[in-house]
């Protein structure tokens, strides 16, 4: 095999294998600098009859703005409907991937109030919880999880990754719902980290070798390229021998990724 024919096939190798370096570079950008911001221009109340809304806008940074009511799902738009009354921790984020969290709360008009508390499940076993405490109801309150029977007990237990439907309803007939999030315990630092560093940072592939913003030592070229670990490992082009991955490792990449592929 002549030198020209032995790097075409080094190269194609290093593409069907995920080492390519055949993909935009990312741009350093410190996001402690930016001056994004989001606001909330209107809301309306929450009735007993009346689901509540609220709009924001975002400012700053580098546009296109997402939004996003649990940090996990972004959309276009800064208008939410469908709201109940309670706690809000409205995100946006740029293009840049930099985000901003506005706390902010949405008061009730009549309707039930609810503060919910998660905490989370194993990524294959059903280990999380979800907490509701209902108020501003008339105070005989009865709770049901994804369209259940309704039971007394506001806290459930034995839930899966994931989104829930959660409904409240009173003594007097007033009834609210809303999707609650319950992430996995997959954690970046102590999970998936330690990881990709034993199965994809040897020598040619994501140790830096093969491009500067697909280096797995790193935490930030982990997270932007989270989207891309994932698809990658699933379909089994990542990683390239000697590394390998067991199902239950995929999955766990997997879970970190739908997260949010957060700093955790």
């Amino acid at each position: 095999m002549n030198k020209i024919a032995l790097y075409i096939w080094i190269a194609s190798v290093l593409f069907l294998t995920g080492c390519s370096n055949n993909s935009e570079e990312d741009i350093g950008i410190d996001c402690s600098q930016s001056d994004l911001a989001v606001a909330v221009s209107s809301s309306v109340e929450p009735t007993c009859d009346t689901e509540g809304s609220i709009s924001v806008l975002g400012s700053g940074g580098t546009t296109p703005y997402s939004y996003s009511l649990d940090g996990i799902n972004f959309q276009t738009s800064g208008d939410f409907t469908g709201l109940v009354a309670g706690a809000l921790a409205i995100t946006v984020m740029d293009a840049n991937d930099c985000s901003f969290t506005l706390n902010t709360t949405l008061n009730s008009n009549g309707s039930i109030s609810l503060a919910i508390s998660t905490t989370n499940s194993d990524c294959s076993n059903d280990t999380g919880t979800i907490e509701i405490i209902a108020s501003d109801g008339d105070g005989s309150y009865t709770y049901s999880i994804d369209e259940g029977t309704a039971q007394a007990s506001n806290t459930f237990s034995s839930v899966g990754v994931g989104n829930h439907k959660i409904s409240v309803a009173d003594g007097s007939g007033c009834e609210v719902s809303t999707d609650v999030y319950v992430s996995s315990n997959v954690s970046l630092s102590g999970d998936i980290m330690p990881l990709l560093l034993a199965q994809c940072t040897f020598s040619g592939c994501h140790n830096g070798d093969n491009g500067s913003d697909r280096n797995w030592t790193e935490k930030g070229d982990v997270i932007a390229k989270a989207a891309r670990i994932k698809v990658r490992t699933q379909s089994g082009s990542m990683p390239r021998s000697p590394g390998v991955l067991t199902q239950a490792e995929v999955d766990m990449i997997a879970c970190w990724v739908d997260d949010g592929a957060k700093d955790n």
